[in-house]
């Protein structure tokens, strides 16, 4: 498309996170189950799915029936109708903590306002987060993650020195955060020993999936829900990730640990914007209309993105989409372990959902934001990247962050074919390159 204009989108992008690492921005023209169309006329195999929110695909027909159905009516309205009830009701039914829903518009709204519903409850002002651990570039909980300089210094205390995620943040807010290692049980007891009135919450990605899918080391989570039970602080889970992706009722369903709140995002809508709140109603009721809190927004609740999110938890109910993924990706880790293993680069694969955090460095399974810094061959994981993306046709496979690798998304729409021709052309890039450690 030729115009007059210079650049007038920053950076030519509408979102940061479109301009990939190494190869900058790609304009698309289409897409069609797991693949995009470039303004070339090129396809490209897509594992970045909208970042993990398209889990049905980019041209989901449950979306689009929704959607058909949605437009025969007033469908840009936000208010109250049968359909917003219908979502609420099935939502609750299927994850372990909602007894009560209030959508919001992104994962950065619902981790904010879960913080601020704490604070509401408990009369407190601090929350202790994890380190790596993403929530949304919001103010207060916009530290220690995959953008800061790097990982944070581990002070006496257990808590880590404060590492601001992005620049424009006054250090004051960071205050409000205690961040701490992930699977760092002792300093989480610390630090409540420490602040034992000051703590409203503790929030956390019940599997890491920001730090390329680093699961809680066992009993974790159960210590996280027995101390946070003990100094009356509310357990929060970020499920914005590992929501509706592996089961219908999030990682809290699959791990036996049940949240006091948690938020959502993602894959609730399929690529609809809709974001949501759940919780116990004891907590929830904190919110306007029944108590103080104001939770809301003119574009919250649009009965597009109602109607699809609801279409989409009545179809994971009855498809066997989850079960589908769940294939794909041990096909694809199995095919990489051995790409890995035959060109003799050491690495750790986990995955959760459909996403596969691929740790090149070292086989030893990371257990931290600390240990993946240490062992992840950036230079290297750049190099391969700028290969896979330019010469192979796949877009967004194994892409680097900082320091820390961005998981392989996986959807209902990716086939075997699709993922043996990836692990061919991966096995072919590495036949290019000579591996080495930063």
């Amino acid at each position: 498309m030729e115009t007059r204009f210079g650049e007038t989108r920053v950076g030519n992008v509408s979102a940061g996170w479109n301009h990939l690492p190494e190869i900058g921005s790609t304009q698309i023209r289409d897409a069609r189950g797991a693949r995009i169309q470039t303004a070339s006329g090129e396809w490209r195999d897509d594992y970045i799915m909208g970042w993990g929110s398209c889990f049905l695909g980019h041209d989901s027909a449950i979306i689009k029936d929704s959607i058909a159905r949605s437009i025969s009516g007033g469908f840009l309205q936000q208010y109250e109708t049968e359909e917003h009830q219908r979502l609420s009701e099935r939502f609750c039914a299927v994850v372990p903590c909602a007894e009560k829903l209030r959508l919001v518009n992104s994962g950065l709204e619902a981790t904010m306002y879960a913080t601020r519903v704490a604070r509401a409850v408990t009369g407190r002002r601090m929350i202790l987060k994890f380190e790596g651990h993403f929530h949304g570039l919001n103010d207060t909980l916009t530290w220690n993650v995959d953008s800061s300089a790097r990982s944070g210094i581990r002070q006496a205390s257990g808590e880590l020195e404060r590492m601001a995620g992005t620049v424009g943040i006054p250090r004051e807010l960071g205050l409000l955060t205690i961040p701490v290692a992930w699977n760092d049980l002792d300093a989480v007891q610390r630090i409540f020993e420490l602040y034992p009135d000051d703590l409203a919450g503790v929030i956390l990605e019940p599997i890491a999936l920001n730090l390329g899918c680093i699961r809680p080391d066992d009993g974790f989570l159960e210590s996280l829900r027995a101390i946070a039970t003990k100094y009356g602080a509310l357990l929060i889970f970020d499920e914005v990730l590992t929501g509706f992706r592996a089961n219908i009722g999030g990682a809290q369903a699959q791990l036996g640990v049940v949240p006091d709140i948690a938020t959502f995002g993602k894959a609730f809508g399929c690529g609809m914007p809709i974001a949501g709140i759940a919780g116990r109603a004891e907590f929830m009721d904190v919110i306007a209309p029944r108590g103080p809190v104001q939770i809301s927004g003119t574009n919250t609740g649009r009965y597009l993105a109602v109607a699809a999110a609801s279409a989409v938890i009545e179809h994971l109910e009855r498809s066997d989409a989850f079960q589908y993924v769940a294939a794909m990706e041990e096909a694809l880790r199995k095919n990489l372990d051995s790409i890995f293993v035959k060109h003799g680069i050491p690495c750790h694969i986990d995955g959760y959902g459909g996403r596969i955090g691929v740790h090149m460095g070292s086989s030893v399974r990371p257990r931290s934001m600390r240990d993946i810094e240490k062992t992840y061959p950036i230079g290297f994981a750049r190099k391969l990247f700028h290969l896979l993306s330019t010469e192979y046709g796949l877009y967004g496979f194994l892409m680097p962050l900082m320091y820390c690798p961005e998981p392989i998304t996986l959807s209902a729409a990716h086939t075997s074919n699709m993922i043996g021709n990836a692990c061919d052309r991966l096995d072919s890039a590495l036949n290019r390159l000579d591996y080495h450690a930063d």
